[in-house]
Protein backbone atom coordinates (compact mmCIF):
# COMPACT_ATOMS: atom_id res chain seq x y z
CA UNK A 1 0.00 0.00 0.00
CA UNK A 2 2.90 2.36 1.03
CA UNK A 3 4.32 1.86 -2.26
CA UNK A 4 1.34 2.60 -4.31
CA UNK A 5 0.71 5.53 -2.49
CA UNK A 6 4.18 6.39 -3.21
CA UNK A 7 4.17 5.60 -6.42
CA UNK A 8 0.73 7.45 -7.58
CA UNK A 9 1.90 10.60 -5.58
CA UNK A 10 5.23 11.47 -5.04
CA UNK A 11 6.93 9.83 -7.57
CA UNK A 12 9.79 11.53 -10.48
CA UNK A 13 8.22 12.07 -13.67
CA UNK A 14 9.22 13.09 -16.93
CA UNK A 15 8.09 16.73 -17.12
CA UNK A 16 6.22 16.36 -20.95
CA UNK A 17 2.71 16.43 -19.79
CA UNK A 18 2.58 19.21 -17.38
CA UNK A 19 4.23 21.27 -20.32
CA UNK A 20 2.10 20.75 -22.74
CA UNK A 21 -0.69 21.65 -20.59
CA UNK A 22 1.39 25.19 -19.58
CA UNK A 23 1.38 25.49 -23.48
CA UNK A 24 -1.69 25.12 -24.43
CA UNK A 25 -3.38 27.28 -21.45
CA UNK A 26 -0.25 29.76 -22.04
CA UNK A 27 -1.96 30.22 -25.10
CA UNK A 28 -5.99 29.94 -24.08
CA UNK A 29 -5.18 33.00 -21.89
CA UNK A 30 -3.70 34.83 -24.90
CA UNK A 31 -6.60 34.29 -26.70
CA UNK A 32 -9.01 34.89 -23.84
CA UNK A 33 -7.00 37.83 -22.58
CA UNK A 34 -6.93 39.72 -25.89
CA UNK A 35 -10.59 40.04 -25.93
CA UNK A 36 -10.73 42.72 -23.32
CA UNK A 37 -8.00 44.73 -25.56
CA UNK A 38 -10.82 46.73 -26.85
CA UNK A 39 -12.45 47.60 -24.13
CA UNK A 40 -9.80 48.14 -21.50
CA UNK A 41 -10.45 51.81 -20.72
CA UNK A 42 -13.82 51.37 -20.27
CA UNK A 43 -13.64 48.15 -17.99
CA UNK A 44 -10.39 48.71 -15.47
CA UNK A 45 -9.78 52.36 -15.61
CA UNK A 46 -11.13 55.64 -13.91
CA UNK A 47 -13.09 56.65 -17.10
CA UNK A 48 -15.48 53.82 -16.66
CA UNK A 49 -17.87 52.74 -13.96
CA UNK A 50 -16.18 50.65 -11.76
CA UNK A 51 -16.92 48.89 -8.47
CA UNK A 52 -13.93 47.71 -6.91
CA UNK A 53 -14.54 45.35 -4.50
CA UNK A 54 -12.26 46.65 -1.26
CA UNK A 55 -11.47 50.37 -1.76
CA UNK A 56 -14.54 51.17 0.43
CA UNK A 57 -13.17 48.23 2.97
CA UNK A 58 -9.79 49.51 2.96
CA UNK A 59 -9.73 53.15 1.70
CA UNK A 60 -5.94 53.22 3.14
CA UNK A 61 -4.79 51.14 0.23
CA UNK A 62 -6.61 53.29 -2.43
CA UNK A 63 -3.64 54.08 -4.27
CA UNK A 64 -3.52 50.07 -5.07
CA UNK A 65 -7.37 49.66 -5.24
CA UNK A 66 -9.11 52.33 -6.63
CA UNK A 67 -9.48 52.21 -10.84
CA UNK A 68 -6.27 53.42 -12.50
CA UNK A 69 -6.09 55.92 -15.11
CA UNK A 70 -6.35 54.54 -18.90
CA UNK A 71 -2.62 55.43 -19.89
CA UNK A 72 -1.56 53.01 -16.42
CA UNK A 73 -4.56 50.30 -17.16
CA UNK A 74 -2.72 49.74 -20.54
CA UNK A 75 0.08 49.66 -18.75
CA UNK A 76 -0.94 46.56 -16.33
CA UNK A 77 -2.40 44.77 -19.34
CA UNK A 78 0.81 44.87 -21.00
CA UNK A 79 2.60 43.08 -18.53
CA UNK A 80 -0.09 41.10 -17.75
CA UNK A 81 0.39 39.75 -21.70
CA UNK A 82 3.34 39.57 -21.47
CA UNK A 83 3.06 37.25 -18.14
CA UNK A 84 0.92 35.10 -19.60
CA UNK A 85 3.66 34.61 -23.09
CA UNK A 86 5.81 33.74 -20.33
CA UNK A 87 3.52 30.96 -19.51
CA UNK A 88 3.31 29.48 -22.84
CA UNK A 89 6.99 30.16 -23.95
CA UNK A 90 7.76 28.77 -20.16
CA UNK A 91 9.93 32.11 -20.34
CA UNK A 92 10.76 32.80 -16.42
CA UNK A 93 8.41 31.08 -15.56
CA UNK A 94 7.18 31.43 -12.11
CA UNK A 95 7.62 34.96 -12.41
CA UNK A 96 5.28 34.87 -15.27
CA UNK A 97 2.68 32.84 -13.79
CA UNK A 98 2.75 34.91 -10.34
CA UNK A 99 2.69 37.72 -12.47
CA UNK A 100 -0.86 36.28 -13.88
CA UNK A 101 -1.86 35.62 -11.05
CA UNK A 102 -1.74 38.79 -9.49
CA UNK A 103 -2.65 41.02 -12.30
CA UNK A 104 -5.90 38.77 -12.33
CA UNK A 105 -6.74 39.12 -9.21
CA UNK A 106 -6.42 43.05 -9.05
CA UNK A 107 -8.53 43.49 -12.45
CA UNK A 108 -10.62 41.09 -11.03
CA UNK A 109 -11.62 42.80 -7.84
CA UNK A 110 -11.89 46.05 -10.25
CA UNK A 111 -14.60 44.64 -12.00
CA UNK A 112 -15.33 41.77 -12.66
CA UNK A 113 -15.95 40.17 -9.17
CA UNK A 114 -19.78 39.32 -9.71
CA UNK A 115 -19.08 36.97 -12.02
CA UNK A 116 -16.37 34.83 -10.25
CA UNK A 117 -17.60 31.14 -11.98
CA UNK A 118 -16.18 27.44 -10.89
CA UNK A 119 -13.94 28.66 -14.39
CA UNK A 120 -12.45 31.07 -12.30
CA UNK A 121 -12.03 28.77 -9.67
CA UNK A 122 -10.44 25.78 -11.45
CA UNK A 123 -8.28 28.23 -13.31
CA UNK A 124 -6.90 29.65 -10.69
CA UNK A 125 -5.99 26.58 -9.05
CA UNK A 126 -4.61 25.28 -11.91
CA UNK A 127 -1.76 28.37 -11.89
CA UNK A 128 -1.02 27.92 -8.08
CA UNK A 129 0.02 24.41 -8.90
CA UNK A 130 1.08 25.16 -11.99
CA UNK A 131 3.63 27.83 -10.18
CA UNK A 132 5.68 25.00 -7.92
CA UNK A 133 5.18 22.17 -10.68
CA UNK A 134 7.90 22.29 -13.10
CA UNK A 135 6.20 22.49 -15.75
CA UNK A 136 8.86 24.98 -17.37
CA UNK A 137 11.88 22.17 -17.36
CA UNK A 138 11.03 21.04 -20.87
CA UNK A 139 9.81 22.95 -24.21
CA UNK A 140 10.46 26.27 -22.42
CA UNK A 141 12.95 29.07 -23.26
CA UNK A 142 14.06 28.67 -19.12
CA UNK A 143 15.22 24.94 -20.26
CA UNK A 144 17.07 26.48 -23.36
CA UNK A 145 18.63 29.07 -21.04
CA UNK A 146 19.58 26.45 -18.26
CA UNK A 147 20.79 23.44 -21.09
CA UNK A 148 20.93 24.50 -24.06
CA UNK A 149 17.83 22.65 -25.66
CA UNK A 150 14.52 23.07 -25.11
CA UNK A 151 14.16 19.47 -25.65
CA UNK A 152 15.81 18.93 -22.68
CA UNK A 153 14.56 17.54 -19.64
CA UNK A 154 14.64 17.14 -16.25
CA UNK A 155 12.11 14.89 -14.18
CA UNK A 156 9.63 16.79 -11.66
CA UNK A 157 7.64 15.33 -8.95
CA UNK A 158 3.98 13.80 -10.37
CA UNK A 159 1.60 15.34 -7.48
CA UNK A 160 0.93 19.08 -9.31
CA UNK A 161 -0.09 16.77 -12.43
CA UNK A 162 -2.10 14.44 -10.03
CA UNK A 163 -3.96 17.80 -8.56
CA UNK A 164 -5.01 18.98 -11.45
CA UNK A 165 -6.52 16.15 -12.75
CA UNK A 166 -8.18 15.51 -9.55
CA UNK A 167 -9.78 18.88 -9.66
CA UNK A 168 -10.78 18.22 -13.35
CA UNK A 169 -12.58 15.21 -11.95
CA UNK A 170 -14.20 17.29 -8.81
CA UNK A 171 -15.41 20.15 -10.77
CA UNK A 172 -17.01 17.20 -13.32
CA UNK A 173 -18.57 15.06 -10.54
CA UNK A 174 -19.97 18.37 -8.59
CA UNK A 175 -21.57 19.37 -11.87
CA UNK A 176 -23.05 16.02 -12.62
CA UNK A 177 -24.08 15.31 -9.11
CA UNK A 178 -25.43 19.15 -8.19
CA UNK A 179 -28.53 18.15 -11.83
CA UNK A 180 -29.53 15.30 -9.21
CA UNK A 181 -31.06 17.40 -6.99
CA UNK A 182 -31.44 20.96 -8.44
CA UNK A 183 -35.37 21.68 -8.99
CA UNK A 184 -34.60 23.42 -12.35
CA UNK A 185 -32.85 20.06 -13.52
CA UNK A 186 -35.47 17.73 -12.85
CA UNK A 187 -36.93 18.31 -16.55
CA UNK A 188 -35.92 18.92 -19.88
CA UNK A 189 -37.13 22.62 -19.28
CA UNK A 190 -34.12 24.08 -18.62
CA UNK A 191 -32.25 23.13 -21.50
CA UNK A 192 -35.36 24.17 -24.03
CA UNK A 193 -35.36 27.95 -22.27
CA UNK A 194 -31.36 27.76 -22.54
CA UNK A 195 -31.63 27.73 -25.90
CA UNK A 196 -33.94 30.55 -26.09
CA UNK A 197 -31.99 32.80 -23.45
CA UNK A 198 -29.57 35.19 -23.31
CA UNK A 199 -27.00 32.65 -23.93
CA UNK A 200 -28.17 31.73 -27.18
CA UNK A 201 -26.33 30.87 -30.40
CA UNK A 202 -27.22 30.70 -34.04
CA UNK A 203 -26.32 26.67 -33.57
CA UNK A 204 -28.79 26.44 -30.57
CA UNK A 205 -31.37 28.99 -32.24
CA UNK A 206 -31.47 26.60 -34.99
CA UNK A 207 -31.76 23.39 -32.65
CA UNK A 208 -34.66 25.42 -30.89
CA UNK A 209 -36.80 25.76 -34.30
CA UNK A 210 -36.39 22.01 -34.97
CA UNK A 211 -40.18 20.42 -34.48
CA UNK A 212 -38.85 18.64 -31.21
CA UNK A 213 -41.06 17.65 -27.96
CA UNK A 214 -40.14 18.72 -24.55
CA UNK A 215 -39.73 14.69 -23.89
CA UNK A 216 -36.88 14.93 -26.09
CA UNK A 217 -35.44 17.90 -23.97
CA UNK A 218 -35.71 15.75 -21.32
CA UNK A 219 -33.78 12.50 -22.50
CA UNK A 220 -30.85 14.91 -23.55
CA UNK A 221 -31.13 15.55 -19.54
CA UNK A 222 -31.25 12.52 -18.29
CA UNK A 223 -28.57 11.75 -20.60
CA UNK A 224 -26.71 14.56 -19.05
CA UNK A 225 -27.26 13.84 -15.63
CA UNK A 226 -25.95 10.25 -16.25
CA UNK A 227 -23.34 10.58 -18.07
CA UNK A 228 -21.28 13.43 -16.56
CA UNK A 229 -20.44 11.55 -13.38
CA UNK A 230 -19.88 8.29 -15.23
CA UNK A 231 -17.49 9.65 -17.65
CA UNK A 232 -15.80 12.03 -14.39
CA UNK A 233 -14.88 8.48 -12.96
CA UNK A 234 -13.96 7.05 -16.28
CA UNK A 235 -11.12 9.42 -16.82
CA UNK A 236 -9.12 7.71 -14.33
CA UNK A 237 -9.83 3.76 -16.02
CA UNK A 238 -7.56 3.00 -18.53
CA UNK A 239 -9.64 0.77 -21.03
CA UNK A 240 -12.25 3.29 -20.85
CA UNK A 241 -10.21 6.66 -20.28
CA UNK A 242 -10.81 7.63 -24.65
CA UNK A 243 -13.98 7.54 -24.96
CA UNK A 244 -14.63 9.85 -21.82
CA UNK A 245 -12.30 11.37 -22.79
CA UNK A 246 -14.02 12.11 -26.77
CA UNK A 247 -17.50 12.43 -24.63
CA UNK A 248 -16.37 15.52 -22.51
CA UNK A 249 -14.81 16.97 -25.13
CA UNK A 250 -17.80 16.92 -26.86
CA UNK A 251 -19.98 18.22 -24.57
CA UNK A 252 -17.69 20.82 -23.67
CA UNK A 253 -17.28 22.09 -27.35
CA UNK A 254 -21.20 21.34 -27.12
CA UNK A 255 -21.88 23.91 -23.86
CA UNK A 256 -19.30 26.13 -25.87
CA UNK A 257 -21.36 26.46 -29.53
CA UNK A 258 -25.11 26.23 -28.07
CA UNK A 259 -24.53 28.23 -24.89
CA UNK A 260 -21.71 30.22 -25.62
CA UNK A 261 -20.23 29.35 -22.15
CA UNK A 262 -16.77 28.36 -24.39
CA UNK A 263 -14.66 29.32 -20.71
CA UNK A 264 -14.19 25.82 -19.92
CA UNK A 265 -12.28 24.79 -23.36
CA UNK A 266 -8.87 24.50 -21.51
CA UNK A 267 -9.85 21.54 -20.01
CA UNK A 268 -9.78 19.82 -22.86
CA UNK A 269 -5.86 19.81 -23.41
CA UNK A 270 -5.80 19.16 -19.90
CA UNK A 271 -7.04 15.57 -20.42
CA UNK A 272 -3.60 14.43 -21.39
CA UNK A 273 -2.88 14.83 -17.35
CA UNK A 274 -4.96 11.40 -17.32
CA UNK A 275 -1.89 9.31 -18.74
CA UNK A 276 0.91 8.60 -16.85
CA UNK A 277 3.73 10.93 -17.54
CA UNK A 278 5.40 8.03 -18.85
CA UNK A 279 3.47 7.39 -21.39
CA UNK A 280 3.10 10.92 -22.69
CA UNK A 281 7.10 11.00 -23.15
CA UNK A 282 7.07 7.99 -24.71
CA UNK A 283 4.71 9.59 -27.29
CA UNK A 284 6.89 12.70 -27.47
CA UNK A 285 10.14 10.63 -28.19
CA UNK A 286 7.68 9.23 -31.44
CA UNK A 287 7.27 11.94 -32.30
CA UNK A 288 10.50 14.32 -32.18
CA UNK A 289 13.08 11.38 -32.06
CA UNK A 290 16.30 12.07 -30.78
CA UNK A 291 15.94 15.36 -30.34
CA UNK A 292 14.14 14.42 -26.97
CA UNK A 293 16.92 12.33 -24.86
CA UNK A 294 16.06 9.01 -23.40
CA UNK A 295 17.12 10.55 -19.90
CA UNK A 296 17.10 13.69 -18.08
CA UNK A 297 20.01 16.24 -18.83
CA UNK A 298 22.22 16.18 -15.84
CA UNK A 299 23.02 19.83 -15.31
CA UNK A 300 26.45 21.10 -14.19
CA UNK A 301 26.78 23.67 -11.02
Amino acid sequence: MTNFWDHFWLREVPPHALAIVRIALGLYLLVYAGLYIPNLSVLFSSDGFLLPLYLDRFPEFSLFLAPPSPLVTHIIYAVFLLCIAGIALGAFFRFSVFGTIAISLYLWQLQLHGFATSYNRILLLCLLVLLFSGAHRTLSFDQWRRSGSIFHWEPISILPQRLIALQITATFIGVGLQKLWLPLWTKGEVLAYSFISRWTTPLSRWYSRLPLTIASYDVVVILVKILQPTAAVGLWIPRVRLPCIALWTMFLLLVATMLSIWWFLFIIPAFILFYEPETVFSWCRTRYGDRIPKKPVKLTK
